[in-house]
């Protein structure tokens, strides 16, 4: 049985080295080693292996996945992975042809209000957004075509953060000067566009004996007022200037993904923390946002080398866990009505997208007026009748700004909203996670009952926590929302998204 030298495998399949040597890290070939032979030899076996990884590859088949296909060599499993694999290229292909069919749209409306023939100089003019302001989404072309649903559903499928699309990563504690910035200047700049002569002074101080200074951000708001605070790693005994602070950042593992368009890619990170088979979303208590950092690359050579074009490259970081093992498995959890007082179940919803209206209680106008308001203006009605048979209304509770309250249905399970045409609306999109689902009546969350149900100190008792990354959810499956004498016996469900806890 021949060997043949990794230069020449290289070669004959026009695969590089790092990539050999990245598969047979992970476990998909082997190589072998001759004598006084400096470099990996591979067998006709492994060569056998390298043609069907190369194949799988190019079918788009994860890393991962490949690695269960050979392993396990069971054919049920493996059409099972292909399956799904077929599944999400289809709603890629769905998702790409909503985008194309309604730039198609968009070119037919504007040469046809407009009277114009399209040309590149057109995109910087005035009238690009005149004609744009005027397009017609007209009822009978929604209902023909497509509307803003489908355009934000096919979003979503189109800049879904997978696995591929974020680096593992260990930060290493370190010493770091902080410049905390609030408000706007009286030039009317940002706190992120302030204190560029101070970093500059720092980053050339530190140029010598902090060639590797590495740049974190993060917002950091005082009260009503927009900051921003940035980390500058020092060497440990150093104190520096003021107006810097020193402090000390502990590091871990990160997920790290590069920027790209700065749309709701931070929830978009989270959501793929949080639905990782591996790691889960370690929401920090020591820094803001939460724990998540924007890390500004290239940081001593815009600093120190002005007269350089230095385009702005941004890594997002979310701190990450392993995750812990659940002491219960989906479904009702026995004994839930002794240990906390409601039936509780732990439930798993697949990632969806809720739309809605939104509010901000206060004593005048509370949840129930709310409510009630919606449904004297109709507007309760419309999302009602606009959803699919069973598909229910949610009200969402969340602290995004100051307590709120959204009215709202998941658009996944719904036919024709147009609730984007709405003020004060709420849109969000939810990660794929586990849920403590406890069975209420609607009794249960009017005047002094409302005030007893305490889920945060229920899923306690159970053996949970909060996880922090969405509110919670009330699920009229009836698509009532008030308490009438009619209804008040009615079961309904709220959802708090939860994981293990591990001092219980």
């Amino acid at each position: 049985m021949g060997l043949t030298p990794i230069k020449q495998v290289s070669q004959d399949y026009g695969i590089s080295r790092q990539m050999l040597y990245y598969y047979e890290k992970y476990g998909l070939i082997k190589s072998e080693r001759k004598g006084d032979y400096a470099y990996r030899l591979y067998d006709e076996n492994a060569i056998r292996r390298l043609q069907q990884i190369i194949v799988l590859r190019k079918l788009q088949i994860p890393v991962k996945q490949i690695s269960d296909i050979l392993e396990n060599q069971n054919a049920v499993e493996t059409v099972e992975i292909f399956q799904q694999n077929i599944i999400e290229l289809d709603e890629t292909i769905m998702a790409l042809s909503t985008v194309k069919s309604i730039l198609a749209r968009f070119i037919e409306e504007m040469q046809d209000k407009a009277d114009i023939k399209l040309e590149l100089d057109l995109l910087s003019s005035e009238t690009m957004l005149t004609v744009v302001n005027a397009l017609s989404f007209s009822e009978n072309k929604i209902k023909e075509n497509l509307d803003m649903a489908d355009l934000n559903k096919a979003t979503l499928t189109l800049t879904k953060i997978r696995n591929d699309d974020v680096r593992i990563v260990y930060l290493p504690p370190s010493a770091v000067a902080s410049l905390h910035i609030v408000g706007n200047d009286k030039n009317g700049r940002t706190p992120e566009d302030q204190g560029e002569e101070l970093i500059t002074g720092l980053i050339k101080g530190l140029a010598k004996t902090k060639p590797d200074c590495r740049h974190y951000g993060f917002n950091h708001p005082v009260g009503d007022q927009h900051g921003y605070e940035r980390w500058f790693t020092i060497p440990d005994d150093m104190e520096p200037p003021a107006p810097f602070v020193k402090k000390q950042f502990p590091g871990g593992v990160y997920g790290a993904y590069t920027l790209r368009t700065w749309d709701n890619e931070w929830e978009l990170l989270v959501g793929w923390a949080n639905g990782h088979e591996k790691y889960a979303f370690a929401q920090g208590s020591t820094i803001t946002m939460m724990g998540l950092l924007e890390e500004h690359l290239n940081v001593m050579g815009q600093y120190t080398l002005p007269d350089v074009k230095h385009d702005m490259q941004v890594d997002l970081l979310v701190p990450l866990k392993e995750k812990e093992e659940w002491p219960d498995a989906l479904g009702y959890i026995a004994n839930s009505e002794e240990k906390c007082g409601y039936k509780a179940s732990l439930i798993e919803k697949e990632a969806f997208t809720v739309t809605g209206y939104r509010h901000k209680p206060t004593k005048a106008v509370g949840g129930e007026a709310f409510y009630k308001k919606l449904a004297d203006k109709g507007q309760l009605q419309q999302m009602k009748a606009a959803l699919k048979p069973n598909a229910p209304i949610l009200a969402y509770h969340h602290t995004d700004g100051g307590y709120k309250i959204s009215v709202c249905a998941d658009i996944a399970d719904a036919a024709d909203i147009n609730f984007f045409q709405a003020p004060k609306m709420d849109t969000k999109p939810v990660a794929k996670k586990k849920w403590i689902q406890f069975e209420l009546k609607m009794d249960d969350i009017k005047g002094e009952s409302w005030d007893k149900f305490n889920p945060h100190g229920l899923v306690g008792k159970i053996g949970y926590k909060f996880d922090g990354s969405a509110g919670l959810f009330f699920v009229y499956n009836s698509g009532e929302l008030l308490a009438t004498n009619g209804n008040k016996n009615d079961t309904i469900y709220c959802w708090m998204p939860v994981i293990p806890n591990s001092a219980t």
